[in-house]
């Protein structure tokens, strides 16, 4: 089926005709009622039709059943009271509109082959569908042979052809490149825009378009309010039924999956604006639990619209818990467990950065009774295997877990993990949310636990829809699949393949550490298919191949690195706020943001999801795979993997890896997609 966005006009005819059209071959696409501006002028044809066989043709549909008179450029027809009308043709309506379309194709320069002539092919037609073969073979002698179409053209495979029959000039294969900017130029909400800059920063593709335009699904009946007494002649109450309810309760669910650098978060905000202009008397809420994310992308390119709430999800619990219990900020896990290690050698034994994942992933599934924790496989910390740690070491765990959740109680504090339990407390026990929604759209949501989610629906109107973004493979610090989560996907879920973030040469690099991870693997794989990334597209873009560079000691890689960011800032013209220097220790982050320009980047990885910038520096590399206590060796390894795939995959253009001593195995597999530097 073709790709068809917008809606028809009132008229029967244009309603056949967009029956007709909707039923075209996928190697179409059409734009109902799209409004055309060029400086002053505007038009507002019917239909534009673009096909990369033959080019772009502006329809005209006119509901008309009779015609008196007509001539090259018009046609009398009988009005409603009687009085006969000369009005001008459908196909010369739709020159004109064809004309103005020219205009605003030559401000592009790709359509114009960056020359001063427009390279993009372009026709005109008119629809009657009210009208016979007969009459439209008369017309054709006035308005142009092949440019009017009557009742017999309703039929899809006849429309077909008769589309590739309109005349043009000439005709050229467009590729995909011209597809989509011909694309945006009909509908400028198809550009991606650069907030800082304003400027372009491209166009959405296909598959992310009919993403942003779907249709919501139809609203499910909401329940009727409660009566006080509603008898039947047995005097007993009327009872809704279980199926009903169940019908009522249903949820309306779009899984966005994509690979680091799809544009996810382009097509999130995106479908946020089309919703709200579409259904402006709806509740929408847009939610993240990325702090970065929220802060420079979610919030400032959707502020302009007043009704779209942009909400951090933590945010969102903290307004349901303040309503009971007040507020006092909540204790780091980390920071507990580092005053647990001074008296109890077995923390550090085990790994403190082990047990803060582990004492959080307990109370998000629940396993904060011993006989629970101790019993049951730990599914989703056990590696891709399934592998668990052994009783014994599950007692020891459950110890200082106990430990811990006293030292809570002795400070009378909590940490996150009890706000989101508390929460989902609150709700439960019915104390609302202040507003529901329509439409909730979750971005980055491979952060979300299973509590997470249920609070999230809380906030969802029945009947409401959720429209959720993830990417699995960045899944480095929560490993829920969404049936766990609450939530079945297969069948509800549309992936992004095409990593347009990157050039073609980083994300190689950074895909060939998971390609054959088996945990990313069973990640990418949980809605039912095998997906691999689209490498060989043709809007990839190409750049030089990620560098990696040792260095005898700290002095020198800090020396190059600050080298080489001023070199990119003076001669480059590279904005600091374009540069990002990652790292999982703080101190060497903290040592990097003190001696390079201000507005450059340091940050530690972890808090980088979603995230991109033009250059991508990874000083110290062999400090960021040391063993984590604890956990599973082969989930060990694949966090790893996991951990350097989105950190390589945060950079648009070029990528510097660096390090002293000996180069990690675990990184062994990006060796030839790299080159190695010289020092």
């Amino acid at each position: 089926m073709t790709s068809i966005f917008g809606n028809p006009g009132p008229e029967p005819g244009d309603q056949q005709v967009y029956t007709a059209l909707s039923s075209l071959p996928d190697d179409f696409i059409i734009y109902a009622q799209p409004k055309l501006t060029h400086k002053r002028e505007v038009r507002d044809p019917d239909y534009i039709i673009i096909n990369k066989h033959t080019g772009v043709i502006v329809l005209e549909v006119k509901d008309w059943s009779h015609l008196e008179q007509f001539n090259r450029k018009e046609a009398c027809i009988g009005e409603k009271n009687g009085q006969l009308v000369w009005r001008d043709s459908p196909v010369e309506q739709a020159r004109t509109a064809s004309h103005l379309l020219a205009k605003m194709f030559e401000q592009e320069p790709v359509l114009c082959n960056f020359s001063a002539k427009l390279a993009i092919p372009y026709s005109y037609a008119g629809f009657l569908p009210k009208l016979s073969s007969e009459v439209t073979a008369e017309l054709e002698k006035e308005w142009g042979e092949g440019r009017v179409f009557g009742r017999e053209d309703l039929n899809p495979q006849h429309l077909a052809d008769k589309l590739f029959d309109v005349p043009f000039p000439y005709k050229v294969r467009l590729n995909e490149r011209e597809v989509r900017v011909i694309c945006a130029v009909i509908k400028p909400e198809n550009r991606r825009i650069d907030p800082k800059t304003g400027q372009s920063k491209g166009v959405i593709d296909r598959t992310q378009e009919k993403l942003v335009r779907e249709n919501l699904p139809p609203r499910l009946p909401q329940p009727a309010p409660a009566q006080e007494t509603l008898p039947l002649f047995d005097d007993n109450p009327v009872q809704i039924p279980g199926e009903v309810n169940d019908l009522i309760s249903q949820l309306n669910v779009r899984l966005v999956r994509g690979f680091a650098g799809t544009g996810k978060t382009d097509v999130l905000i995106m479908r946020a604006r089309y919703l709200q202009e579409q259904h402006p008397d709806f509740g929408i809420l847009v939610t993240t639990f990325n702090d970065p994310v929220y802060q420079s992308r979610l919030q400032p390119e959707l502020k302009d619209i007043k009704t779209i709430d942009v909400v951090k999800f933590t945010t969102l619990c903290s307004s349901i818990y303040r309503k009971k219990f007040g507020w006092h900020d909540p204790q780091k896990i980390e920071g507990l467990i580092a005053r647990l290690a001074q008296d109890y050698p077995l923390v550090n034994e085990l790994g403190q950065p082990f047990l803060a994942d582990e004492f959080q992933w307990m109370k998000e599934t629940n396993r904060t009774q011993r006989t629970v924790y101790v019993d049951k496989i730990r599914d989703g910390r056990g590696g891709s295997e399934g592998r668990s740690l052994s009783k014994t070491v599950k007692n020891q765990v459950f110890d200082l877990f106990e430990l811990y959740q006293s030292h809570l109680e002795r400070l009378k504090a909590h940490d996150w993990v009890d706000i989101y339990e508390k929460t989902w407390e609150c709700l439960q026990s019915g104390l609302n949310p202040d507003k529901k929604y329509d439409v909730v759209l979750i971005d980055e949501a491979q952060h979300f636990a299973p509590t997470w989610v249920k609070i999230i629906k809380e906030f969802l109107k029945p009947s409401g829809t959720l429209f959720i973004c993830d990417d699995p493979s960045q899944s480095v610090y929560r490993h829920y699949s969404w049936r766990q989560k609450g939530i079945e996907v297969v069948g509800r879920t549309r992936w992004l393949r095409i990593p347009y973030r990157n050039t073609r040469q980083i994300f190689e690099a950074a895909y060939a550490l998971i390609d054959g991870d088996p945990l990313a693997q069973k990640l990418l794989g949980e809605a039912g298919e095998t997906v691999q990334p689209d490498l060989k597209h043709e809007l990839l873009r190409d750049g030089p191949r990620p560098q990696v560079l040792q260095f005898s000691s700290v002095e020198s890689e800090r020396q190059f690195i600050a080298q080489t960011v001023r070199d990119l800032v003076e001669k480059d013209g590279v904005r600091p706020d374009e540069i990002g220097v990652l790292h999982d220790e703080t101190h060497v982050v903290k040592s990097y943001s003190t001696m390079l320009p201000r507005g450059v980047n340091c940050f530690e990885t972890k808090r980088q999801t979603g995230l991109e910038y033009r250059v991508v520096f990874v000083p110290e590399v062999e400090k960021m795979v040391d063993r984590t206590l604890g956990l599973d060796w082969n989930e060990d390894q694949s966090r790893q993997r996991l951990k350097f795939y989105m950190t390589l995959t945060r950079a648009r253009e070029q990528v510097f890896l660096s390090y002293r001593q000996k180069w990690p195995t675990l990184l062994d597999q990006i060796r030839p997609y790299v080159d190695w530097v010289q020092n």
